[in-house]
């Protein structure tokens, strides 16, 4: 008589906790064309959302940090290079610590001077975009190619740099004239904001809908039918 047992082992929610956590990287990233869609919103409903900037950015830093967490935790399970996701994670991490200060000392980053904090917050969102290409790194080839991802990540890369010099200059330049304020580099911060975050932003998102698990290390699995 045979008997027929399948045991079905599904591993399809490790893969969707990876796409969750891809989606949830996006957060910070996204958070000016985010703002400015509450802000649409609540224009047009008429309504009060009573938060501040700096609260704003940092409940997107808070998403994004457990994303990123929540992506360590999966891919290490499929990555050899899982590691390399480390900087971001840590970043985030920091990132938020830094705007609770901000947050618990009664300032604003778009209004008051701008203290050792505020400048920490600039340098750590600018250095979001090179540890963002580490990521893209970590999954490179497992299966799919991410030149696309790399290229693109590495050009931002660049652009963040090179923005945070002009920032860190403004900066100081404006601190030999009395005391350095956000006016000094509100053009800088505001097309990295605007234009160079919300493209690796979406790259995560892009990323989190095509992400396949390498080598189908987390397919189903099927015990084949035993005779007796």
């Amino acid at each position: 008589m045979n008997n027929f047992h399948p045991i079905f082992i599904f591993y399809g929610d490790d893969l969707m906790r990876i796409k969750i956590a891809l989606a949830l990287m996006s957060a910070i990233f996204m958070m000016y064309w985010a703002l400015m869609l509450i802000s649409y919103i609540r224009y047009l409903l008429i309504t009060t959302l009573n938060l501040s900037f700096i609260g704003f950015i940092n409940l997107m830093s808070i998403i994004s940090f457990l994303g990123s967490v929540l992506f360590l935790v999966e891919t290490r399970k499929v990555l050899p290079r899982w590691y390399l996701a480390v900087p971001l994670c840590i970043s985030l991490f920091i990132l938020v610590i830094v705007n609770l200060w901000i947050i618990y000392s009664g300032r604003e980053l778009l209004s008051d001077q701008i203290g050792i904090a505020e400048t920490l917050v600039m340098l750590f969102m600018a250095l979001l975009s090179p540890f963002s290409a580490l990521v893209f790194l970590s999954m490179d080839r497992h299966p799919d190619s991410m030149n696309a991802y790399l290229a693109v990540s590495y050009v931002e890369s660049m652009l963040s740099m090179l923005l945070l010099f002009f920032t860190l200059s403004g900066l100081s330049h404006s601190l030999s004239r009395g005391g350095p304020t956000f006016d000094a580099v509100v053009a800088f911060q505001a097309f990295y904001w605007c234009f160079v975050m919300p493209v690796i932003g979406i790259c995560f998102l892009v990323r989190a809908i095509t992400y396949r698990n390498p080598g189908n290390v987390l397919s189903p699995v099927t015990v084949k039918p035993t005779q007796n």
